[in-house]
């Protein structure tokens, strides 16, 4: 055993260390140079990955701007092109299919800086299924790059009168209005434009000081600003000008320091409103096969109270049919629209949220009856005589009232006793018949109330708005009044005469109280919107409008110390959606509102997710 371990410690010495060191490190260093290649791979696959999904959106807002682009080449193109197979169009209804255009059906290659296909690529589809009721197409528009996929839904939205606290043709007012023989022409600044047709040129309106106007603004013709607070854009095809102020005030323009008016292009308004009344057809697949289906058709004067509470009260004395038919029996009364011995009697209760997205249109009692699919079911002559018509202006012309109590006659602000509204005069003191202010057969609306639901209410001749007119409290911001006056919308400004003296003078004094206000889309598309003897009655207190304005002739609302001020602001909801079957611009952009990134809808392979 000593001799054993004797010989063992004679070999106790440093031999095989250095091979065990050497191969020991040897291993670290493979260990190492292969998580340095690991990581250098990963770090690879990573930047491929990331370079991808960046790219992959940016081919997204490349498809959105192709069809962007696509829109406002044909303004009609959201409603005629799409591939109604694709998920996201299901239901979608599209007379000129894809019209050629592959990215509704396939991946479409993003040119590269210099015009050649690029490496990433898109395709989109549409939803135009509220385009009516709201003006918004909705677009899918999905981006690859390589194997990754991502997907964006933006809203598009034209840009309508609606899009503008305060839109003008002229810059002038209606001489049907004003009482001036004069015709309109688009002024120059220094407002040498030259008369037509043997008239001279009518008078300019101008913004004062005092005016406010919250939201964006814009003209086709010479803005003459003499003062006034300006917080949004001001834009005009011809520009501004203060030549002629009296008294002239410098007028301030805060949307941003130093900020002046711009020079833009011009809209032209749509010559009618019928395509409205078009959708009154109850026999109409193409109206009916929407979600909201046909509006209510009323005519003759027609008075609608929004009570705020889910319904509103409608009066339509001349009204006999409700809604409209192509063949025999050629209208209907849909009990949504209301009874029509309740709309000629005290009048109907009609529900709002059945009418919500929709239309109420009045029209002009008919002049005839009609025959075949032109008949007029609303022609009062066919089922009255002068001896049994339940309306007496109708059974008789020396009769004023228009069957709703209009010239008024009732109680005045701070007055007792009971008055009769005078006869309305223009800014020239010349009267305005009852006749025509109220006619008897006259498509008039007079409105007034609460709104809680999205409703377009549109008047072939006057809309009047005869009280505050206003949102509920817990209004939803797609909850959007569209109030459409096609000769004019007028702010409802009776007068009595008042005895002041002993020797019987009397004084022009205005029925309702001091201030009004009024929300929505306003617009009158052959007129203008303005207020009912603007120029007498004394100081008004302010009239507030919560919404935007669109009038084919500037209209006053005061003069001198007469009417009222303004103080205008617009209704950002109006930017994100359109009152229901809002008329737009004959041409115009489209705009996109809002977009967000969703779930991507489609594989590397087009393949739906």
């Amino acid at each position: 055993m000593r001799r054993l371990l004797a010989l063992l410690r004679s070999h106790d010495d440093d031999r095989g260390v250095a091979l065990a060191a050497v191969l020991g490190i040897g291993m670290v260093v493979m260990i190492l140079a292969a998580t340095m290649v690991g990581i250098s791979t990963s770090g690879a696959v990573k930047t491929t990955s990331d370079r991808d999904y960046a790219n992959a959106m940016a081919a997204a807002y490349a498809g959105l701007a192709d069809y962007q682009s696509r829109v406002n080449g044909d303004n009609t193109y959201a409603t005629k092109y799409g591939d109604s197979t694709q998920p996201f169009s299901s239901g979608d209804t599209f007379a000129n299919k894809t019209g050629g255009n592959p990215a509704f059906t396939s991946w479409v290659t993003v040119p590269d800086s210099n015009g050649a296909s690029g490496s990433t690529s898109y395709r989109y589809a549409v939803d135009n299924s509220i385009y009516g009721q709201q003006g918004i197409v909705r677009v899918q528009v999905t981006g690859r790059a390589g194997a990754t996929t991502r997907t964006l839904v933006a809203n598009v939205k034209p840009d309508g009168f609606s899009n503008y606290l305060y839109w003008t043709d002229y810059e002038s007012g209606d001489p049907d209005i004003t009482g001036e023989n004069c015709n309109n022409v688009y002024q120059n600044a220094t407002f040498t434009a030259p008369s037509i047709g043997g008239k001279p040129v009518c008078s300019r309106i101008q913004f004062q000081d005092g005016d406010s106007l919250d939201g964006p603004i814009r003209s086709n013709d010479v803005m003459l600003i003499c003062g006034g607070t300006f917080k949004n854009t001001v834009q005009s095809a011809v520009g501004t000008t203060d030549s002629g102020c009296s008294p002239r005030r410098t007028p301030a323009f805060l949307f941003y320091k130093d900020y002046q008016p711009e020079v833009v292009g011009s809209y032209t308004p749509p010559s009618t409103i019928s395509a409205g009344r078009d959708r009154m057809y109850s026999d109409d697949s193409v109206v009916t096969g929407t979600t909201p289906g046909t509006g209510c058709l009323y005519t003759g004067p027609t008075q609608i109270t929004f009570n705020g509470d889910g319904t509103m009260k409608v009066r339509s004395p001349l009204t006999l049919a409700t809604n409209l038919q192509k063949t025999d029996p050629y209208g209907s009364a849909p009990s949504k629209c209301g009874a029509i011995s309740d709309l000629q009697g005290a009048g109907a209760t009609v529900s709002t949220s059945l009418l919500a997205n929709n239309l109420v249109y009045v029209q002009d009692e008919p002049a005839t009856a009609g025959v075949g699919s032109s008949a007029n079911p609303n022609y009062y002559w066919s089922k009255y005589t002068a001896k049994t018509a339940p309306s007496a202006c109708m059974r008789s012309s020396s009769v004023a009232d228009n069957g709703l109590g209009f010239p008024y006659t009732g109680r005045a602000a701070g007055y007792s006793g009971t008055y009769t509204e005078t006869t309305p005069r223009n800014a020239q003191g010349d009267p305005v018949p009852f006749s025509k202010a109220y006619g008897c057969s006259n498509g008039d609306l007079f409105v007034s109330g609460k709104v809680d639901s999205s409703i377009t209410l549109v008047a072939e001749n006057y809309v009047y708005v005869t009280g505050d007119l206003t949102y509920t409290a817990n209004r939803a911001a797609s909850t959007v009044l569209g109030i459409v006056g096609q000769e004019a919308v007028l702010i409802w400004n009776p007068m009595f005469d008042r005895v002041t003296s002993l020797f019987g003078s009397t004084t022009t004094t205005p029925f309702l109280a001091d201030d009004r206000t009024v929300s929505g889309a306003i617009l009158s598309n052959q007129g203008t919107f303005t207020v009912q003897n603007y120029a007498y009655g004394g100081a008004r207190g302010t009239l507030t409008v919560n919404g935007s304005i669109a009038q084919r002739y500037r209209g006053a609302v005061g003069k001198g110390s007469n009417g009222y001020l303004k103080a205008y602001g617009y209704d950002t909801s109006l930017g994100s959606y359109t009152p229901p079957f809002f008329p737009q611009p004959v041409i115009t952009t489209y705009k996109v509102t809002s977009q967000i990134e969703v779930k991507a809808a489609y594989d590397a392979k087009g393949a739906p997710r």
